[in-house]
């Protein structure tokens, strides 16, 4: 583990007071239990903080709601209701000013030292961050954080930021970046962070965090990632508190009937094209209003999708919507850049899940044009 990172990481946030923690949109589990388990850690720094993720095309994963602070996850920063009034005075000095508001009118009176001095008409900047740190976490890139980033560029690139991953495609964005190759899942290395801090941290709540984090990563450790070091850790977040019994009820055996006849439908509708290496399947007007179901419940599906087309580097779940056919895909090989890739269909979201649009005829024709796509990578 690079202890030397980690050590910058807790000079920084000793010196920050308000921190913006954030992650890739439509998060997967290790995403959302790392981001509340820095959240969780920040308060206990005795830091401001804020939980911001994009989830404008779909809603924060509802199986981890029982993780503590999961209500507080925003989707916009919060932003302050300052109004600042920006004049271009060259090279005079202003030995004061005075302000008064008359009739409606705000009034403010200015004493340069030259008395023909010319201003021109202020520019105004109707909105200010907060926040002095940025801490990313279980992201490849900047662009992978959709509208967060997207709508916020220029606060990013003037706000220094610490960037917490396990992926080999990481860029190392961060001003510090902890990139720990060999961890399993970001909670992991998170922590390590908190017991190199202090391990008196390591409470019940944020112990539940990691651990489901780990948990969900690691397939509930089925996956060939797993090591003895990985193992070693979640022995010893059960034994700080860690509810692992809650946290399997929640995320394996707490499925509704409907999303369940959902998942049937979807599985009955699966195909396979071993040559183009993609499997997909669909989802009708009449599939989700037969049970019960929308769009934001497919989330669950597409992660249980993936484990039936092992064979498969891309799965697809296509579903009509308005006027237009929806596609999600995603896959689990990390040299695939699923957002470059399928760009011209307007694609958003992480390297390795997007959701873009087509306009085509039918749901045979969607498909024909994502193969075509993606064998010509």
């Amino acid at each position: 583990m690079q202890l030397d990172e980690i050590q910058q990481i807790i000079k920084t946030l000793e010196n920050k007071k308000h921190i913006l923690i954030t992650t890739k949109a439509n998060p997967n589990g290790d995403a959302i239990s790392s981001a509340i388990a820095f959240y969780l850690l920040v308060k206990k720094l005795g830091k401001k903080a804020d939980i911001v993720i994009d989830n404008k095309n779909f809603n924060i994963n509802p199986n981890f709601n029982f993780l503590p602070e999961y209500n507080l996850i925003e989707s916009n920063i919060p932003k302050t209701n300052e109004m600042i009034l920006e004049f271009n005075i060259g090279d005079n000095n202003i030995n004061g000013l005075t302000y008064k508001v008359k009739n409606g009118k705000l009034i403010i009176r200015m004493f340069p030292d030259n008395k023909n001095m010319h201003i021109e008409a202020p520019k105004i900047k109707h909105e200010s961050y907060s926040h002095d740190l940025i801490v990313v976490l279980d992201t490849c890139d900047l662009d992978s954080l959709g509208s967060i980033y997207d709508e916020n560029t220029e606060f990013f690139y003037h706000t220094p930021i610490i960037n917490i991953d396990h992926k080999a495609e990481n860029e190392h964005f961060g001003e510090l970046n902890l990139v720990e190759l060999t961890a399993t899942a970001t909670c992991e290395i998170l922590f390590t962070l908190i017991e190199t801090l202090d391990k008196n941290f390591l409470n019940k709540k944020i112990s539940t965090c990691l651990l489901a984090g780990i948990i969900h990563e690691s397939k509930s450790f089925q996956t060939n990632s797993i090591t003895p070091r990985l193992l070693s850790i979640a022995s010893e977040l059960i034994t700080l508190g860690a509810d692992r019994g809650l946290i399997i009820q929640k995320l394996f055996y707490n499925k509704k009937i409907n999303t369940i006849q959902l998942w049937g439908r979807v599985l009955a509708n699966i195909k396979t094209d071993e040559q183009a290496e993609i499997a997909w399947s669909s989802v009708s007007e009449k599939d989700f209003k037969e049970t019960e179901t929308k769009e934001k419940d497919l989330l669950s599906v597409v992660d249980d999708l993936i484990a039936h087309a092992p064979e498969s580097k891309i799965v697809a779940l296509i579903y009509r919507q308005n006027d237009k056919f929806n596609a999600i895909i995603h896959t689990h090989e990390a040299q695939i850049d699923l957002r470059r890739i399928f760009s011209r269909l307007g694609a958003h979201g992480s390297k390795n899940f997007i959701e873009c649009e087509s306009y085509k005829k039918n749901i045979d024709d969607v498909i024909q044009d994502i193969k075509q796509i993606f064998s010509t990578r």
